[in-house]
């Protein structure tokens, strides 16, 4: 592989996809975003994919040398095969490294969003320089990616980082993955505005009520703007999602003894709210020695962060 080439990433979401092309140093130097919504049916998604990254390697002239697609789970990473995805259904079956390496003529790789995502930031963002670290995301769900002596751990078929489904209580509420009382079931995007809409009506003097005419239209994020300005309903929900997130962290943190843990995702924009609360906790809950040797920061890459995660797999895969 020429090292002057570029890379084609390709971060394939479950109602978005992001193309774009980079040189190895995660300079984004063209890119494209378009919506593949699960509706849309993997061959249709497939060409609309396909044709924006044709656009991007125009774009930049053709110099590039291989392919790097970051991509939700469950999947193998050695046939590049999707297992039955959440998000894409009907997927289940394709190579998604097959389809886009016949199409370019290009080596291609691929891995799930949370461990590209992890490898993007050790490679070019929060991360940069530090070999042991943690990349959590909080968003709709919560997922993440670990680094080890500067490599991906991945588990032994792939599925490590699902930080979401820790226990917290072992009679919580229901989750996602059919088990109940996991941290993301306490703690995500969807949980803080699960419990806020379930609460709502009886908080009748809430700010909330100032921007949602019913209780199905409350987010995560205006539980976050609500607290900021000191809505006592809106804070309790809030607070109390942060202590058990910080819980989350803090179980990562004793198990794995990581130097720096990187946080992402919707609920990341909330910036000190989140992130006061969530360091407190991990102070006073992680085994002393590891709490005072971990630093939790926020991520650094942003919407890029599936992108930059895509370069990186083709960068470790191909370099």
């Amino acid at each position: 592989m020429k090292s002057q080439l570029h890379i084609l990433g390709i971060d394939i979401g479950g109602t978005k996809t992001i193309v774009g092309v980079g040189d190895r140093r995660g300079n984004i130097l063209a890119s494209r975003r378009i919506d593949t919504p699960g509706s849309m049916g993997p061959e249709r998604a497939l060409a609309a994919i396909k044709t924006a990254a044709r656009e991007v390697i125009d774009q930049v002239g053709g110099e590039v040398g291989s392919i790097g697609i970051a991509c939700g789970g469950p999947l193998d990473r050695e046939t590049g095969i999707l297992d039955a995805v959440p998000n894409l259904p009907g997927w289940k079956g394709i190579s998604l490294t097959k389809e886009f390496s016949d199409e370019f003529g290009l080596p291609a790789c691929v891995d799930n969003d949370a461990t590209a995502a992890a490898l993007g930031e050790y490679m070019f963002g929060a991360g940069r320089g530090c070999s042991d670290m943690v990349y959590m995301n909080c968003s709709t769900g919560i997922g993440g990616g670990i680094i080890i002596g500067g490599k991906p751990y991945r588990g032994c078929n792939g599925n490590a980082g699902e930080f979401g489904h820790q226990k917290i209580s072992p009679d919580g509420p229901p989750c996602p993955c059919g088990d109940r009382g996991c941290l993301e079931a306490f703690a995500s995007g969807t949980s803080i505005a699960r419990f806020a809409r379930e609460g709502l009506a009886q908080a009748p003097g809430s700010l909330l009520w100032k921007w949602v005419s019913t209780p199905d239209d409350v987010t995560a994020e205006l539980v976050a703007k609500a607290t900021a300005e000191g809505d006592e309903f809106a804070s309790g929900i809030w607070y109390e999602a942060m202590r058990n997130y910080g819980i989350g962290v803090a179980n990562v943190v004793n198990a794995l003894n990581p130097r720096l843990v990187v946080l992402a995702g919707g609920v990341t924009k909330a910036g000190d709210l989140m992130f006061e609360p969530v360091r407190k906790v991990v102070a006073e809950r992680a085994m002393r020695l590891l709490a005072e040797a971990v630093e939790i920061v926020p991520a650094a890459n942003g919407d890029m962060m599936g992108l930059m995660g895509a370069f990186a797999l083709s960068i470790e895969q191909f370099n």
